[in-house]
């Protein structure tokens, strides 16, 4: 099967990559390493079954070119901006909503048959209306990010007709070669040193952690089931601040203790439903305490 994924260098995408080409895909990575780093393709020269192209999701012409006789697009290319992203939207509009739409455009001349597109639980409404939250919940996001990979979603709705379109909502994602995935990274390497973990706020706001090989299994059982739709993709496990630092300094046999910040945040909650993903999908992730354990492996 030939595929292509965009974003290929970068965290999630590099993993997928890795698993498509190591199983006997002809893959095409597309990447404009802005935020991608070249560490993780330099191992395709290894494959003859793996191209990487520097390039653009923003460059029509060459979205056009490279989907020809591609039978399965994974689309993961993306711009993540700050938190000031509201005084300057207009890179997130464009990489994030106008790429994609170049790019199903593309996939639709080219008859690109599956398309699976990388959302984010970033287009709920925050805070959750409703635990655990459901494909049904209300979209309504509140950051430039979410309402970017929303459009997304919407424009995926419209060329649905012509292909079969899957679309992903990820969960908090942690795993080898993430940059940063608070408080994950940093209670990791606090534990490791006998540090304090610092928690901010009373401890209690929670969140849903999804361990990268799992998101990657998820691409791939969306390919594989072909079975269009939205699907949560994430642990299905809510965890507290508190809980988390509890639980790295007890698996990694730390002397560490949790110290409280002065700095508050709201409280907030939230944990995604994934009934759907494992009746459709056949999706079954790891428990947050199992992928912690593969994290910290590595770091010992």
């Amino acid at each position: 099967m030939k595929i292509l994924i965009t974003g290929g260098a970068g965290f999630v995408g590099s993993h997928l990559l890795d698993r498509c080409t190591k199983e006997g895909h002809t893959v095409l990575c597309l990447d404009n390493l802005a935020d991608g780093n070249s560490v993780n393709v330099r191992y395709l020269q290894d494959y003859g079954n793996c191209r990487f192209i520097k390039g653009d999701i923003r460059d029509s012409d060459l979205l056009e070119t490279i989907t020809r006789d591609v039978n399965v697009v994974f689309h993961l290319a993306a711009y993540l901006p700050d938190d000031k992203s509201i005084y300057n939207p207009f890179l997130c509009f464009d990489i994030n909503e106008r790429g994609t739409l170049s790019l199903l455009r593309a996939a639709y001349l080219n008859g690109v048959n599956n398309f699976i597109y990388s959302s984010d639980m970033k287009v709920y409404s925050e805070p959750a209306g409703y635990l655990p939250v459901d494909e049904q919940h209300p979209v309504q996001p509140s950051t430039i990010y979410g309402v970017s990979k929303l459009a997304g979603e919407l424009y995926c709705g419209v060329y649905s007709e012509a292909m079969n379109i899957v679309i992903l909502r990820y969960s908090r994602i942690y795993g080898e070669g993430a940059i940063k995935c608070e408080p994950i990274t940093t209670f990791i390497s606090q534990a490791l040193s006998n540090k304090p973990l610092t928690i901010f706020g009373d401890g209690t706001q929670s969140s849903d952690f999804v361990y990268v090989n799992d998101v990657v299994q998820a691409n791939l059982q969306a390919m594989e089931r072909n079975k269009p739709g939205i699907y949560n993709i994430g642990s299905g496990e809510e965890v507290s601040t508190r809980d988390l630092a509890k639980r790295i300094i007890n698996l990694t046999g730390s002397k560490s203790d949790t110290v409280m910040s002065d700095k508050v945040y709201g409280p907030t909650r939230f944990v995604l439903d994934i009934t759907k993903s494992r009746e459709v999908l056949g999706y079954s992730p790891l428990s947050l305490n199992e992928g912690l354990s593969r994290i910290i492996k590595i770091h010992v």
